[in-house]
Formats: C-alpha cells, sequence, structure tokens
C-alpha cells in the first residue's frame, strides 16, 4: 500500500531535479553553485538516512542519489 502511493511523489521529485539540471545547463549559474546544492542535497538525504525513527523505504537513498547526480551536472559545466 505505501509504495502505491509512493511511486507518484518519486516521479515528481525526479521530474523535478531533472527540470532543475536542465534549467541549470541553459542558463549562466555557474557550475560552483549547482555542486553546492547537489552537496546539500546528498547531506540533506545522508541525514534522513541515519535517522534511526525515519521509515521511508529507501527515498532518502534516492535523494541522495538526485544530489549525486546534480553535483556531476554541476562539476560537468563549464563555466
Amino acid at each position: 500500500m505505501f509504495g502505491v502511493v509512493l511511486i507518484p511523489i518519486l516521479l515528481i521529485i525526479f521530474a523535478l531535479i531533472i527540470g532543475i539540471a536542465v534549467f541549470g545547463m541553459k542558463q549562466k549559474i555557474p557550475g560552483k553553485k549547482f555542486m553546492a546544492l547537489g552537496i546539500s542535497i546528498i547531506l540533506f538525504g545522508g541525514i534522513i538516512a541515519i535517522d534511526p525513527d525515519s521509515n521511508l523505504a529507501g527515498i532518502e537513498y534516492l535523494i541522495s542519489f538526485f544530489g549525486l547526480i546534480l553535483t556531476f551536472v554541476g562539476f560537468i559545466k563549464n563555466d
């Protein structure tokens, strides 16, 4: 039951991350800012992952993975 509700939420989060990545590549946002955003998302997901009271069925690891993607996009982007 929890997985059925979880799938649309994950799709929305994934679409937002992809949208941010595409928007950041098209605009004049510096790669360092993009990397900082990715690193902060990784830290946010890591804090949720180590919390013993959180039961998010792996979303915290996906949040960290999306942060890793944004960090690589910022690394690849030319300033």
